[in-house]
């Protein structure tokens, strides 16, 4: 029985406080494990496209938020940025756990890059935090700032010039919503002839290495799609390679479970933390999309004074990579 403003039920929703308070907890550890911050996945890849992923962008609590140097300087050459925006900006009261934005946390994600290169994946538990009516809102202020919005039942995917699509879906939400894109219906989009990418919204929060069932999933949603990037669990997951046989030939494919937090007003130190990842995607010598080089780092959202955070990369991670 799913509890009522959580999206598990009664065991998994005891489980999420606990781990809350008390931090993020190693458990399945070593069943995937961490690929190297600066990697080839395939060979003989001509780049043509690069895209920046980032973690989940939470509720500042009003508080304003800047990007730093280094995660500016990492991006920087990137054609495209992807980030899961887990809040509704609005002034409304709404459910418990319920997350809110204000108008600025905009003007933050237009620091970091181009509005009109970013996309805002909007297939998250929160999006149906206050109803139909203001996550509409929410959803024309970010649009109106020229970012491009994806995840839902109107617009499940965004496509680069017609060679790369990116897929959004949830396993879970807080609210029953219908205008959200479910996980169990991402496989329809996956479009032939495309490098897909699917960008689903999974697994548990506070858990560092991703659940068995999670995994399969990943593996199975792998044999159709051509990466994957995941996001939910608020603290960082493995960054894998997983080497697969399509069509005859030897190929290996992203799947990140979980990017953590780019940003959050929390006093529990364990939610600052995220990471952010470049692909570089181009044809092979037959012409055929797949993933080249890979770059990711951890990020840190850190408290600068009492009104401003700033989110920036750090070499300063507390938790188990191995």
């Amino acid at each position: 029985m799913k509890i009522k403003n959580s999206p598990y039920n009664l065991r998994e929703t005891l489980g999420y406080f606990k781990r809350n308070f008390l931090g993020p907890v190693a458990k399945n550890r070593g069943l995937v494990r961490y690929c190297r911050q600066c990697c080839q996945l395939n060979p003989g890849i001509q780049p043509q496209y690069k895209i920046a992923f980032i973690g989940d962008v939470m509720d500042m609590k009003g508080r304003r938020l800047r990007t730093g140097t280094r995660i500016k300087q990492f991006i920087a050459s990137c054609d495209y940025l992807v980030g899961n925006f887990e809040a509704t900006i609005t002034n409304a009261r709404g459910a418990y756990l319920a997350q809110r934005h204000s108008p600025q946390i905009l003007n933050a994600l237009a620091e970091l890059f181009p509005s009109d290169k970013t996309f805002l994946g909007l297939a998250n538990n929160h999006s149906g935090d206050f109803g139909l009516e203001i996550w509409s809102e929410s959803k024309m202020q970010i649009e109106e700032r020229g970012f491009s919005t994806f995840g839902t039942s109107n617009a499940t995917f965004v496509e680069i010039d017609n060679a790369i699509r990116i897929v959004g879906a949830t396993q879970w939400s807080n609210q029953p919503v219908d205008y959200i894109r479910k996980i169990e219906k991402a496989h329809e989009f996956h479009q032939p002839g495309l490098f897909n990418i699917l960008y689903p919204h999974w697994g548990y929060e506070m858990e560092l290495y991703p659940r068995p069932e999670t995994i399969e999933r990943g593996r199975q949603f792998s044999l159709l799609f051509d990466a994957i990037v995941g996001h939910h669990s608020h603290i960082p997951q493995p960054v894998t390679e997983i080497s697969l046989s399509k069509s005859g030939a030897n190929v290996k494919q992203l799947v990140a479970y979980s990017l953590g937090d780019f940003c959050i007003h929390e006093k529990l130190k364990h939610y600052h933390f995220g990471q952010v990842i470049i692909m570089s995607i181009g044809p092979d010598s037959k012409g055929k999309l797949k993933t080249g080089s890979l770059e990711w780092r951890f990020t840190r959202c850190r408290r600068v004074s009492d009104d401003l955070w700033e989110t920036d990369i750090t070499s300063d991670y507390p938790y188990p990579t191995a």
